[in-house]
């Protein structure tokens, strides 16, 4: 049985009634689409892709399935689980499809070029928000308090209209996680940007990522970038004076969360001693083993 269509409403009820019988109706247990789209939703996030490819079209002009048993079971069981989204995560990381290695494998390959299959696990990049924070816990600076109000890396101003001028704002308040930055529809951050953050003025149900040679300019030049790698390197010259080995060593391990091998080591100590530890922090932010979750 399908969740009735029929709200039973009188014709002048007010919107927010109307609203909230809509939530109400959306999140029915007999409204079968709803728990599908979430649960197709979440696998994107955490495979790359969904079940469904086209995760704000499930309907007919939308792809097909490539595991429509499978988004049926996950569906009823965001169910049996009381709608607990955790829940949903939980299965889905600790499934042995989730935690399989990212090898090539050339008989797979043969078979399912795509990997829409799911016969290894596909690096993916990191999200533009993503980066930002991880390379801001790198360096220690992650403000991690949750809640409240989030914060703007922009200013406003009025000229007949009202204007929005971005910024690269320094402190505290602005080191909070990226969930916390507050969006502007005419506000593009250039740091983001150039890492496929999408345009606020569109809706994005399904992120590009691209590779350019502004990618890695930005994490070069980008006054955020600077900031970032001068900070870790001065609190590694702190930690370890005098010790470039060892301020190298720390380098790869907050950036890498691995120590470097006795090769990595000479070649980075001999870049550090050269060009500096903030520069070498700037090579390692700059890398495929940074920015891509294997």
């Amino acid at each position: 049985h399908f969740a009735s269509a029929d709200w039973g409403m009188a014709p002048d009820a007010a919107e927010s009634q109307r609203r909230v019988r809509l939530a109400q109706w959306l999140s029915d247990r007999k409204n079968p689409l709803f728990s599908r789209v979430i649960a197709n939703r979440l696998w994107h996030y955490h495979f790359g892709a969904g079940i469904v490819e086209t995760t704000n079209d499930l309907g007919f002009n939308g792809t097909r399935p490539s595991h429509p048993e499978l988004l049926d079971w996950l569906a009823t069981s965001l169910w049996r689980h009381d709608g607990s989204l955790k829940s949903l995560h939980r299965t889905m990381v600790l499934s042995a499809t989730y935690r399989q290695s990212s090898h090539f494998r050339e008989d797979a390959a043969a078979v399912d070029a795509g990997n829409r299959l799911l016969w290894r696990r596909e690096p993916v990049r990191l999200e533009a928000e993503l980066i930002r924070d991880a390379m801001l816990a790198s360096a220690g600076d992650l403000n991690r308090e949750i809640h409240g109000p989030g914060y703007y890396d922009f200013t406003t101003f009025t000229h007949n209209s009202q204007f929005y001028q971005m910024q690269d704002p320094i402190g505290p308040t602005f080191d909070r996680r990226g969930v916390y930055r507050t969006w502007v529809r005419s506000g593009r951050n250039q740091f983001l940007d150039v890492f496929d953050c999408p345009d606020p003025s569109t809706k994005t149900p399904v992120r590009a990522v691209t590779t350019t040679p502004l990618q890695s300019l930005a994490l070069m030049n980008n006054s955020f970038a600077f900031r970032v790698s001068e900070n870790l390197a001065a609190k590694l010259a702190v930690q370890y004076p005098g010790d470039v080995a060892a301020q190298v060593a720390g380098v790869v391990e907050r950036i890498y969360c691995r120590l470097p091998s006795g090769e990595e080591s000479e070649l980075l100590s001999a870049f550090a001693r050269q060009h500096g530890v903030a520069a070498l922090s700037r090579v390692l932010f700059n890398s495929n083993e940074f920015l891509y979750a294997p």
